[in-house]
């Protein structure tokens, strides 16, 4: 089934909908409802996607739990508010006996349950914050378990076998072209250098070599001789109508001497072959273990891209019949003790807040591309999510897709509290108002702001819906 997913683009995004935005907006939701059951406050319907209704899942006390038909966010309603305004004085009354009527209580628990506007204004600022502390410490928590479970962390480098002189005493049975060498003795090593200086100082002895290909790991013994170790060129690729095809040199070879000196360091045939521009010169190669030696005049005036000789080349070294290149740094898992996993956790919500303060400068400056800055529906939010899903069970790092959902609940919780009309944010602006003033702000414009604010919001989610639909954020991925 994994495999499936893993390979299935759209299946992908399904579940990555159902596994990073719907378990945000409950979390966030379940924020605001605790936090009015902790004020006293009624709510009446905890509402996952936006009305019409499509279902209602159950009733437990005042409370009913319903799916709604438009999935992107999620709700509570308080008692005494319709979906974006206050009710009047008397039609609160009148909710109020209903509910009690219904739930079966008397009329002497009326005072028991209060509405947003009854609560004190600093319960209503705590229950309007709360979802996105809910986003916020869950973020932190996933980030934790991050880190307590293993981060990705570069444990050393490797050393891609090029070139083999030929398989004997001296020699591993087995290694061959492209094989990788990645610990010696079960030690990382840092680079190519660093591996034969490990080498080096092993002279005389057995050492086991870890050696990778195509994915499989093999332990190969190696009874060591004394090394020498000389430095070589590894010719990468070679460009078309350049002195280098002309004289017939191929992606492969190695170079080892010029005009018969031998190289000390790469360098060395850039700092040569640049004193004899315009001047026939003579390069030693190594072809499949066989001496080659070809003429060529490097150019005065190259293409742009190209070098004097049209060559693309890496540094190489070699030692008891063996050539080697940079193979590339490996990655490993370190997992991180508690205290650490949480400071881990608090930087990476600390870094997603300092990249969000420095977003409008970076816009003005233009130091951000169009794209990077692109507004994302819950269609995009799921798209992307699918495809770290994808990678998460294709590389078996789980890691890669709980980072990206605590990204979302982050941004979740950040994105509330903007100061924008129908966002906690807005609604708590309205309190702090009051708070100044000494008395709310009409209820009847405060609705008329929220409802313009959520038709303003709903319009600019069915634009980047489309546009997302239409232009898939996917295709901006590497």
């Amino acid at each position: 089934m994994l495999e499936y997913l893993a390979g299935n683009n759209t299946l992908a995004t399904i579940v990555a909908f159902g596994l990073v935005l719907i378990p945000a907006i409950i979390v966030h939701e379940a924020g605001h409802f605790l936090a009015a059951k902790a004020a006293g406050i009624a709510i009446l319907e905890f509402g996952i996607g936006f009305p019409p209704r499509a279902l209602t899942l159950g009733r437990r006390g005042e409370t009913e739990y319903t799916l709604n038909w438009l999935p992107v966010g999620g709700f509570v309603r308080p008692l005494g508010e319709t979906f974006v305004r206050h009710r009047s004085r008397s039609e609160l009354e009148g909710e109020r006996l209903q509910l009690l009527r219904d739930a079966g209580k008397d009329g002497a628990a009326a005072g028991r349950l209060l509405s947003v506007n009854e609560a004190a204004p600093l319960a209503r600022i705590m229950f309007m914050a709360a979802g996105s502390a809910a986003n916020l410490l869950t973020a932190t928590i996933l980030f934790t378990i991050i880190g307590l479970t293993g981060l990705p962390t570069i444990v050393g480098g490797s050393a891609t076998v090029v070139a083999v002189a030929g398989e004997g005493q001296s020699l591993p049975a087995g290694l061959r072209e492209s094989d990788r060498i990645t610990t010696v003795d079960g030690k990382h090593f840092a680079d190519v250098q660093a591996l034969l200086t490990l080498l080096q100082t092993q002279s005389g002895n057995t050492v086991s070599l870890e050696r990778e290909r195509n994915g499989v790991v093999e332990v190969l013994e190696w009874s060591l001789p004394d090394l020498s170790v000389t430095s070589q060129v590894y010719v990468l690729q070679v460009a078309g109508a350049s002195p280098a095809e002309s004289a017939g040199i191929l992606p492969g070879d190695l170079i080892v001497a010029l005009n018969d000196q031998p190289f000390e360091r790469f360098s060395d045939l850039q700092d040569m072959s640049r004193a004899q521009r315009g001047a026939s010169l003579t390069l030693t190669l190594q072809r499949r273990g066989e001496p080659l030696q070809v003429e060529l005049k490097p150019r005065l005036n190259p293409p742009e891209g190209e070098g004097a000789m049209g060559i693309g080349v890496v540094p190489a070294w070699g030692a008891a019949g063996l050539v080697l290149t940079e193979g590339g740094w490996q990655q490993g898992i370190t997992q991180l003790a508690l205290p650490e996993a949480l400071r881990f956790s608090i930087e990476q919500l600390v870094l997603f807040v300092r990249t969000l303060v420095n977003l409008p400068g970076q816009l003005l400056a233009g130091s951000l591309r169009p794209e990077e800055t692109r507004l994302m529906s819950p269609l995009a939010i799921s798209q992307v999510g699918g495809r770290f899903l994808q990678d998460s069970i294709q590389y078996n790092q789980p890691y890669v897709i709980l980072s990206f959902i605590a990204l979302i609940s982050i941004a979740l919780g950040i994105t509330n509290l903007l100061p924008l009309p129908a966002l906690d944010g807005g609604r708590i602006l309205f309190v702090l108002v009051e708070l100044v003033r000494g008395r709310p702000v009409a209820p009847e414009r405060e609705g008329l702001v929220h409802l313009f604010g959520m038709a303003l919001l709903l319009s600019l989610m069915l634009i980047t819906f489309v546009n997302d639909l239409m232009n898939p954020v996917t295709l901006l991925l590497p």
